[in-house]
């Protein structure tokens, strides 16, 4: 799973993506936290891709009332599409794209029972592209949320990425690693046209040789207001 990452500044985003955007955002982020997401706007040929802020943590079209987001910063890539979070974002094909430049992940020495705080990142220092669902909620007053989740998949054979996390749980049961899916650089257009079916061909990440990872210890900031990396989220 992924609760936090790194957000690009705007002047990064500008000049890795290409887009601007007048509004601004704190970069280190956590579930309700508000960043930049990438979608699709417009029909056909004259489609393009816009930039947007968003809550960090999918609030359904669907949902009566708005509620916390900490339960909807993931999306199972296996579940996402009958999940009653996600469903209808996924029949809508809302994909965006999640830039970033890193994602942090729990890291457990051996026989450690708290984990040190660990970053993921392109070996070569570009940036992440990670795929996402976004949706937008109206309340009765008006009150417009657009909000987004990443999508994540198992990474247990991954010969980095399965090195974070819990390896068991509270009972001693084997506990699944979870990773981001990230986007290739060539399949941005792509991944955001993609209709539902045919969405799984974008679902992987990169290899062992093209990430890096290191520690990176939270900041007092986040350490004090963002829930504990090796919480379990849930999903509805």
């Amino acid at each position: 799973m992924s609760t936090n990452y790194l957000a690009p500044t705007a002047a990064e985003l500008e000049r890795e993506w290409g887009l601007t955007i007048a509004d601004d955002w704190q970069t280190d982020i956590g579930p309700g936290e508000y960043a930049p997401i990438i979608r699709r706007y417009g029909i056909g040929a004259a489609a393009q891709r816009e930039v947007v802020v968003a809550r960090f943590g999918l609030l359904p079209s669907s949902a009566k009332a708005a509620r916390p987001a900490a339960s909807t910063v993931n999306a199972r890539t296996e579940t996402a599409a009958v999940r009653t979070s996600f469903k209808g974002a996924w029949a809508g094909r809302q994909w965006c794209i999640v830039p970033a430049q890193c994602f942090y992940v729990p890291y457990y020495a051996d026989g450690a029972k708290r984990s040190e705080r660990w970053r993921i990142r392109r070996a070569d220092r570009s940036p992440l592209s990670i795929a996402g669902l976004w949706d937008r909620w109206v309340g009765e007053d008006g009150e417009s949320i657009i909000s987004f989740a990443i999508l994540t998949l198992n990474c247990d054979l991954h010969p980095l990425l399965a090195r974070f996390q819990r390896s068991t749980n509270d009972k001693g049961e084997p506990n699944e690693k979870r990773t981001p899916v990230l986007l290739a650089e060539e399949d941005f257009d792509a991944w955001l046209d993609t209709p539902p079916g045919r969405a799984p061909v974008y679902f992987g990440t990169f290899g062992k040789d093209d990430l890096e990872a290191e520690p990176a210890p939270a900041s007092v900031r986040r350490s004090t207001m963002m829930m504990p990396l090796d919480t379990t989220v849930s999903e509805f």
